[in-house]
């Protein structure tokens, strides 16, 4: 049995749904699963380093294009210093330059060529450029031998300045024959037939060759031609869909949506077709049993599987004290704004309080919060930490708050209750109120989504209020974090790896 997993992106910035993916990896090692993962659109080393650091094997990785080329993953093995040999001697070098992850070629005062090695290990490569005359003519990706090859000439823009205007891609097999050819969108097979994106994916579930014990895994609905494809085609696996966010949204809950979910209508369309459905949380499973039965669509099975797990509780008696921590992608929704005008009213009271803002996000955004901070003298106590990795991070502080509008599972939640931190959140679906307990490890705040300029002052006053109480009293908060560490327990990596293999096996 194998499971492909749809899709990794090309161009983005991994968010909550690609970390997920990383922790569901995880989970997969557990049980011993053969996992793959897909990217439907050719990624680059950004994007391949960028997924490694979730927790994905590169030599699980695989695209379409590089399954026609009768390669199963991603493998770069090819040699550095072999290649800089070949190099050397075959075009006369006079010069190389090494550089950090970047060896140059020079001959007669012009750069020829460029040898682009792994980010993190420079014996071996990934990518060769080669220029005439400062002008980029051709570009060679290698994984195991050459994979395709860009070949460019030089344009014109319309102010008149120059650019490197790509033409071709030529894909290779392991022997280093041409196999097919893309230009723009479409692909050419070696016959002459035309195939164009869809038909290419047609061809790459053909080579899967699926039976009724594999199962495609798919994590993103939107708009992705993955998706018609699997659907059209009638394929013998199973096919398991995960609702990673909300599938149903009030007015005013999402400034992105309204009533049912754009992102998942097209599973709920056909939703006949598919085998499950998996969302995080018990709530959320009754939630859209009830949305899918309102709107007339079939219900597949729906099972409840986190997202995300722990492989340990992260326990500590050295937290510095009246910290706190929020962490998570600076953009509106999150309302990160009401978090740093409550620590500023709460250090009114409290001059011990601190604040440690970590993520990066939206420039505009990020801005308003420094402006909030900075009218407010605030600089002395509240941090702006940036993109960090916060495994080790979140024992360091006593409070964790997150003001966001909506979690449907929250994976900073569930690091934070793992790390044996209270929580303050507001009283919103689904992660606040799974990871949140009122009175137990922290406290929920009533929440309108239809807030009014007076209603958030009074929102605030409630939070400040919230933190004093739980930093001035050290018995409580030791309750608290008591309190967190046994929820946490519930999440830890081989009980959720089990739900795993209930289904998939």
């Amino acid at each position: 049995m194998s499971v492909y997993v749809f899709n990794l992106l090309v161009g983005f910035s991994p968010n909550g749904i690609d970390n997920a993916q990383g922790y569901r990896e995880k989970m997969f090692g557990q049980i011993g699963l053969d996992s793959k993962y897909v990217f439907t659109e050719f990624p680059d080393m950004r994007d391949i380093m960028l997924y490694k650091n979730t927790g994905i094997p590169v030599t699980k990785m695989l695209t379409p294009h590089l399954k026609l080329t009768k390669r199963d993953h991603f493998e770069f093995v090819d040699e550095t210093e072999s290649m800089i040999q070949v190099i050397k001697t075959s075009m006369n070098i006079s010069n190389i330059v090494r550089l950090e992850n970047n060896i140059q070629f020079w001959k007669d005062g012009f750069l020829v060529c460029e040898i682009h090695t792994l980010p993190h290990d420079q014996r071996y490569f990934y990518e060769i450029i080669y220029f005439k005359e400062n002008c980029l003519i051709k570009k060679d990706f290698y994984s195991g031998g050459i994979v395709y090859s860009d070949f460019f000439v030089t344009s014109e823009n319309e102010d008149g300045s120059l650019y490197a205007k790509i033409v071709k891609r030529s894909f290779y097999q392991e022997n280093g024959e041409i196999c097919f050819e893309q230009i723009g969108d479409n692909y050419f097979l070696c016959s002459g037939k035309m195939l164009n994106q869809y038909d290419l994916l047609d061809l790459f579930f053909d080579s899967l060759d699926l039976n009724d014990k594999d199962v495609l895994l798919l994590d993103r609905a939107y708009d992705l031609k993955f998706n018609d494809v699997i659907f059209e085609k009638r394929l013998p696996c199973k096919k398991i869909c995960v609702i990673h966010s909300g599938h149903y949204f009030e007015p005013y809950q999402c400034q992105y949506a309204l009533y049912l979910s754009y992102e998942y209508y097209y599973w709920f369309k056909y939703s006949k077709y598919i085998d499950s459905f998996i969302v995080s949380t018990e709530q959320q499973r009754i939630d859209l049993m009830n949305v899918l039965s309102d709107y007339k669509y079939d219900i597949p099975k729906i099972k409840v599987i986190p997202v995300g797990s722990i492989e340990h509780l992260c326990i500590t008696n050295d937290r510095k004290p009246n910290s706190i921590i929020t962490a998570s992608r600076l953009v509106n929704e999150k309302r990160i704004d009401l978090i740093i005008r409550a620590v500023i009213e709460a250090h009114n009271s409290n001059g011990q309080i601190t604040l440690d803002v970590y993520g990066k996000g939206d420039k505009d955004v990020e801005d308003g919060l420094r402006k909030i901070v900075k009218e407010n003298n605030a600089e002395s106590y509240i941090r702006f930490m940036g993109h960090q990795s916060l495994e080790n991070v979140y024992q360091n502080y006593d409070l964790y708050i997150s003001m966001s509008m909506f979690e449907t599972f929250g994976l900073t939640l569930l690091e934070a209750v793992a790390s044996g931190c209270a929580l303050i959140g507001l009283d919103v679906p689904y992660g606040n109120t799974t990871f949140i307990k009122e009175n137990y490890n922290g406290y929920l705040i009533d929440y309108s989504y239809n807030q009014s300029v007076e209603t958030e002052i009074k929102l605030v006053e409630s939070v400040a209020e919230k933190i004093l109480k739980i930093l001035n009293n050290k018995d409580m908060l030791n309750e608290f974090s008591n309190n967190s560490y046994e929820l946490a327990n519930n999440f830890l990596i081989y009980k959720i790896a089990e739900k795993w293999k209930e289904i998939l096996y």
